[in-house]
């Protein structure tokens, strides 16, 4: 599991379901390096079944290469920038713009239920969640679902849950540069129903924590890598159930940096040089329960430093030792 504005999610890779609130990511990227996007160049995500569309022929219009008309309107669920709904014309309002990862509150109604979320140059996210019907509905003259202005998308918002467990296939309509034509990036999404398990008896289990991270030059932002291993104890737990736990025990993480003095016997042993409550929403979980944070050492010194992460998985919070690293 994963958080966003400190509310649990699953992300794609965590089989998540449509009982609960799911973050679909998208990672732009072009000649190694993240693509910054800004409000013009960002105009719709469409969650198709991919059962019924096997092809991109179902879904895009053959002489654009965008989502057609027909599809947008028959979507299961559909994103946009915030504000569309009140930017027509003469366009007194603000224009439509992306949320921040603080706005997003998860009630029927508000505008983070259909909205994009931008967390980071190049770095987009959606949030599916099956409880709340508020699928975006898009209306009047000025408003946007592929680039272009004027066109009508009118549909009831979809209550997903119940949906069954499936295949999907997300749709993000973009533009790369500002001067680029509008293009689709397609991603599978899957949902399951078997992810929820009981128990019988308290969940005993043990973590261990690993830094990969050992040497870092100076000058240089780089994420430091943290992965974690979960070990399910109970003996009477089934092996199959013990795979769907590993996946989705950890939900959120911040982690403390420190600089140790090695050197300078005047000075302090050790100085604090990011703090847990400095990294809250700064830290990212890969599927694997790896922990991401980016270190920025153009202003650090050469020396010896340590990070230690802090996470919550169930009703406990764990803190790992001190793992060490070179800044050279």
């Amino acid at each position: 599991m994963g958080s966003f504005n400190s509310i649990i999610v699953s992300e794609r890779n965590q089989r998540p379901s449509f009982e609960g609130k799911t973050i679909l990511r998208a990672y732009f990227m072009r000649d190694g390096q993240y693509v910054p996007l800004d409000n013009t160049q960002v105009s719709s995500v469409m969650l198709f079944k991919k059962v019924a569309n096997t092809s991109p022929s179902s879904i895009l219009d053959s002489s654009t290469g965008l989502v057609s008309e027909t599809a947008a309107s028959e979507a299961v669920w559909r994103w946009t920038l915030s504000g569309w709904e009140g930017w027509v014309e003469p366009y007194t309002w603000a224009p439509p713009n992306f949320l921040s990862e603080s706005e997003y509150t998860p009630v029927v109604d508000t505008a983070s239920t259909s909205s994009i979320f931008q967390t980071g140059a190049g770095k987009l996210a959606v949030i599916l969640d099956g409880s709340i019907d508020g699928s975006c509905l898009l209306r009047d003259s000025g408003n946007n679902y592929n680039g272009v202005e004027g066109r009508q998308l009118v549909g009831a918002a979809s209550a997903l849950s119940g949906e069954p467990a499936a295949t999907y296939i997300d749709v993000w309509t973009v533009k790369l540069c500002a001067g680029c034509e509008w293009q689709t990036f397609i991603n599978d999404t899957q949902f399951f129903q078997n992810n929820a398990v009981i128990l019988t008896e308290p969940l005993l289990f043990s973590t261990r924590e690993v830094l990969y991270n050992k040497r870092i030059e100076v000058g240089s932002i780089e994420k430091l890598k943290i992965g974690t291993e979960i070990t399910i104890e109970n003996k009477n737990i089934d092996p199959s159930i013990k795979n769907i736990l590993n996946d989705g025990l950890i939900t959120d993480g911040v982690v403390q940096i420190t600089r140790h003095n090695d050197v300078n016997k005047s000075q302090p042993a050790w100085t604090t040089i990011k703090t847990f409550l400095q990294t809250t929403g700064l830290v990212e979980i890969t599927g694997d329960n790896t922990f991401l944070y980016t270190f920025e050492t153009t202003n650090e010194s050469p020396g010896t430093y340590s990070v230690q992460v802090r996470y919550n998985v169930l009703d406990e919070t764990r803190l790992s030792p001190l793992m060490y690293f070179t800044v050279v």
